[in-house]
C-alpha cells in the first residue's frame, strides 16, 4: 500500500478539497456570532459564556463608552492583562462597542493561529512536510472545541496564537542569528500579559529554541536569556510602573481572587481520574489516539521524542495537566484549549515519522484523523444548525427596559453585568469582585439596575439595602446548575437618602 501521497497525481485533488475543507470551516466560525454559546455542549460547565468576554474586555468597552478604562474600586483586570483590552480597544475605535465584532476579532486570530501552526509543523516534519502541515491545519480547522471557544471573544484564543508565533520563532534560533532570541525576550512578556497562565507554555517554547542551537550549553544560556531573564525583567518592570502608577492595588487584588485554591491531597486519585475522563473535551478521538502514541513512542519510535516539536507538545500538555489538577474542582474546560494544538503536532508527526516505512501503521492512524474529522464537523454542523439566542435577547430586551427609563442612572450592577455591556453599549460595575466593598461601592456609583442570576445572594441583600428592588424582567438563558434564570432589578433609593 503506497500512502507517498504526493506520488498519486490524483493526491493534488485530494489537497485542494482538504483545503477547501480547511476554508469552509474556517469561514464558518464568522456565521451567527450574535449566538449564544451552544447549551448542551461538551463543554456546558464554561462559565465564560456568560462572564469573561465581558470582564476581559470590560476596559475597552468602559473606554468606549465614557472615555476612561478604569472604574475605581470595580473588577480591573486590565492592569494585570492589557494586551486584550488594548487591541479590542483599536477595534472599537473603528466600529463601536459590540459583541459580534469582538467575537469576529477573536475567530480572525484563530485563522492566524492556523496559519503560524501550518508553517510551524512545516518546519518540524522530517517526512513528508506539506501533507503533515496540511493534517494538522485540517483538525485543529475542524476542531469543535476551538470553533465554540474561538467565538468567543476571551483571551485564549489569542494565547494560542501568541504561542504558535512564539514557537515558530524558536525554531529560527541559532547561535549565529540575534534576532530570534530579541523575538522571544519580547513576545513572551507579551504573552504573559495576555493571560499569566500562558507562563506554562514558556518551557516549550525555551525547549525548541535550545533545540534549534543544537542543544549546546553556549544556546542553553542564551535561550534562558531570552525565554527567562529578559521576559521575567520586563514583567517586574510593568508591575513597578503599574504599582507606581497608582494600581497596585488592582494589580494585587487581580492575583489575590486568581490565587491557586490548597491542593485535597486524600482526593488526588479521584481528581488524577475526572482530568483524565476530561481531557475528552479536547477531542474524543485524538486524545486516545494521542495517549497510545505516548505509550508506543516509549518503547518503539523512541527518535520521535528528538524531533523539538513532538517533545514541547507533550511539555505543554503535561504542564497544563499539572496546572489543571491543582486547581483541584476549580477548572473549566477552556483551559484544556491549550492542549489542543500540540495533541494534533503529537499526532501528525507520528504519522509523518510512520509513513516512510509503516505504512499500514500510518494507513491505521489516517483513518483515525479522518473519524475525527467527521465526527467533528457534524458537531459543527450541530452548533450551527441548533441555535441558540436566549442570552442575546435577555440582554437585548435588558436594553430596551434601560433605554425606556431614562430617569434611571444606565448603569448596570452584576456578576454578568460587563457581558451585557460588551452586548448592549450599557456601562455595568461587578459585584463579584472588587477593590472595594460592595456596600462602599454601590454607595459611591449608584448603579440604576441590578442584574443576578436566580437569586440574590445574602451578601448583596445587605449592599443594597439601602435601594428598593423592583423586578422588571426575568429570563430563562442557559444550561448552567447554578444560573439559569437573568433578572433585572430596577435599584430606587428609599426614602432620605441623597
Amino acid at each position: 500500500m503506497n500512502l507517498d501521497l504526493n506520488g498519486w497525481l490524483g493526491w493534488r485533488w485530494i489537497r485542494v478539497a482538504l483545503w477547501a475543507v480547511v476554508g469552509v470551516l474556517s469561514a464558518s466560525k464568522f456565521f451567527y456570532l450574535s449566538a449564544d454559546f451552544p447549551n448542551w455542549s461538551p463543554w456546558m460547565i464554561d462559565q465564560a459564556k456568560f462572564t469573561d468576554e465581558g470582564w476581559w474586555g470590560s476596559a475597552a468597552v468602559a473606554h468606549a463608552l465614557t472615555g476612561h478604562w478604569y472604574m475605581q474600586g470595580d473588577y480591573n483586570p486590565a492592569v494585570a492583562l492589557p494586551v486584550w483590552p488594548l487591541l479590542l480597544s483599536a477595534v472599537f475605535h473603528f466600529t463601536g462597542v459590540s459583541a459580534v465584532t469582538a467575537r469576529g476579532f477573536t475567530a480572525a486570530l484563530s485563522i492566524a493561529a492556523l496559519s503560524v501552526g501550518y508553517v510551524l509543523v512545516r518546519r518540524s516534519a522530517r517526512g513528508n512536510a506539506e501533507t503533515a502541515a496540511l493534517l494538522a491545519v485540517l483538525l485543529l480547522a475542524a476542531s469543535p472545541f476551538a470553533f465554540v471557544f474561538s467565538r468567543l471573544a476571551i483571551l485564549e484564543t489569542l494565547v494560542s496564537l501568541e504561542f504558535c508565533l512564539l514557537m515558530l520563532v524558536a525554531s529560527f534560533a541559532s547561535l549565529k542569528r540575534v534576532w530570534p532570541l530579541v523575538g522571544l525576550a519580547v513576545l513572551i512578556p507579551i504573552m504573559m500579559l495576555t493571560k499569566t497562565t500562558a507562563a506554562l507554555l514558556v518551557p516549550a517554547v525555551a525547549w525548541v529554541a535550545w533545540s534549534a542551537m543544537g542543544r549546546r550549553w553556549g544556546g542553553f544560556w542564551r535561550a534562558a536569556v531570552a525565554v527567562a531573564v529578559v521576559p521575567a525583567v520586563l514583567f517586574k518592570g510593568y508591575a513597578a510602573v503599574v504599582s507606581a502608577l497608582g494600581y497596585g492595588a488592582d494589580y494585587r487584588y487581580f492575583f489575590d481572587v486568581n490565587a491557586m485554591p490548597d491542593i485535597d491531597w486524600p482526593h488526588t486519585l479521584s481528581t488524577l481520574r475526572d482530568l483524565a475522563e476530561n481531557c475528552l473535551w479536547v477531542d474524543r478521538v485524538l486524545y486516545p489516539i494521542g495517549l497510545v502514541i505516548l505509550v508506543v513512542t516509549m518503547v518503539w519510535k523512541r527518535k520521535l521524542w528528538a524531533n523539538p516539536l513532538f517533545a514541547a507538545g507533550w511539555m505543554v500538555i503535561a504542564a497544563q495537566a499539572v496546572f489543571i489538577f491543582s486547581r483541584q474542582d476549580d477548572y473549566a474546560p477552556r483551559y484544556f484549549l491549550q492542549m489542543l494544538a500540540p495533541l494534533v503536532w503529537i499526532v501528525v508527526l507520528a504519522f509523518d515519522e510512520l509513513m516512510p516505512r509503516w505504512k499500514k501503521t500510518a494507513a491505521l492512524l489516517l483513518v483515525g484523523m479522518a473519524a475525527s474529522v467527521a465526527a467533528n464537523v457534524v458537531m459543527i454542523r450541530h452548533f450551527l444548525v441548533d441555535r441558540d439566542y436566549d442570552f442575546r435577547d435577555a440582554s437585548a430586551s435588558i436594553k430596551e427596559i434601560i433605554r425606556s427609563h431614562p430617569e434611571q442612572k444606565p448603569l448596570m450592577l452584576g456578576v454578568s453585568g460587563a457581558q451585557i455591556a460588551l452586548m448592549t453599549g450599557i456601562p455595568a460595575i461587578n459585584d463579584g469582585f472588587s477593590t472595594e466593598g460592595m456596600a462602599a461601592k454601590v454607595a459611591e456609583d449608584r448603579p440604576g439596575w441590578f442584574v443576578v442570576w436566580d437569586q440574590i445572594d445574602p451578601e448583596d441583600q445587605s449592599a443594597l439595602a439601602p435601594f428598593n428592588l423592583e423586578k422588571m424582567g426575568s429570563y430563562p438563558a442557559f444550561d448552567d446548575d447554578t444560573r439559569t434564570v437573568l433578572i433585572l432589578y430596577k435599584l430606587t433609593p428609599k426614602a432620605g437618602l441623597p
